[in-house]
């Protein structure tokens, strides 16, 4: 009987510490991120988009809307997307693998990313946009599940679009470039866009990027003329870029799943897919 009581006050004075976790499913430890909701007036870590977060501080709670002031303009995020700055010297439950948030170094900015490598001092994160960050574990923040399966998809689609930035186009046969033809041309950072060829040099071709761009300079292995119907069909597993739907618009990167007869099947980065026909895709290898 006195076990049992003991054991009863033992259990009321951890949930009043908070150390059992808040009716959110967040722990109160705090060590990545957790601790309860953050309250009026102080500060959060709140999700913009995607893998994309910001910290500002809470003005206002109405139910499961919270309203964060962010540098200088108000966001209106779902509670589920708001998440307490870690304590100073928290250390962050995490492992290689995982997919969490980690502070840019930048501002106001957080972003998601995987964890390549762990130490005491020093959490190693690959976010989906940009290069890798070293962090402090309490720069490293842990989110909903659904928070994390965003980031992971952002994660393997950056990978998905790095393989098929080292692709080359497949050329038709004795195809050459000549001034006025509308072609895809490679940006600088590796993504493909319409443009119309003005001059065509030794080594490199002169262009009118049809998406309000400057008019740019590419280099003639960076170009591939507007795909036709004729056109030969690619194989299962290769990479290809879509022909958009408007030429201000970027061709995306896509793998082909299957092809059946005159119809191929893609698949995007992003895990959506299509059945495309020769026409709408260029090949690369």
């Amino acid at each position: 009987m006195k076990k049992n009581l003991l054991i009863l006050i033992l259990g009321m004075f951890l949930t009043a510490c908070g150390m059992l976790g808040g009716k959110d499913g967040n722990t109160a430890k705090n060590d990545t991120g957790g601790g309860g909701k953050p309250q009026v007036g102080e500060t959060a870590i709140f999700k913009s988009n995607g893998a994309n977060y910001s910290e500002g501080k809470v003005e206002k709670i109405d139910g499961t809307k919270y309203e964060i002031r962010a540098a200088d303009y108000i966001a209106k995020p779902d509670a589920s997307d708001v998440y307490a700055v870690p304590k100073v010297g928290a250390k962050a439950d995490v492992k290689n693998g995982d997919f969490v948030v980690v502070y840019s170094g930048k501002g106001i900015y957080w972003t998601g990313g995987e964890v390549k490598n762990v130490t005491d001092a020093i959490i190693e994160v690959e976010p989906a946009t940009g290069s890798k960050i070293n962090a402090a574990p309490d720069k490293v923040l842990k989110v909903t599940p659904a928070a994390t399966a965003d980031i992971k998809q952002a994660v393997e689609l950056k990978a998905f679009t790095e393989i098929g930035k080292t692709k080359k186009p497949v050329l038709p046969k004795d195809w050459k470039p000549k001034k006025g033809e509308k072609i895809a041309a490679q940006w600088s950072f590796g993504s493909w866009h319409t443009a119309i060829i003005k001059n065509v040099n030794a080594a490199n071709i002169d262009i009118d990027w049809q998406n309000g761009w400057s008019d740019g300079t590419v280099a003639k292995e960076k170009v591939a003329p507007v795909p036709n119907s004729s056109d030969a069909l690619p194989k299962t597993g290769d990479y290809v870029i879509v022909k958009p739907q408007s030429d201000s618009e970027e061709w995306k990167f896509a793998t082909v799943t299957a092809v059946n007869g005159s119809e191929v099947e893609l698949k995007f980065g992003d895990g959506k897919t299509a059945k495309l026909k020769a026409g709408d895709f260029v090949v690369m290898s």
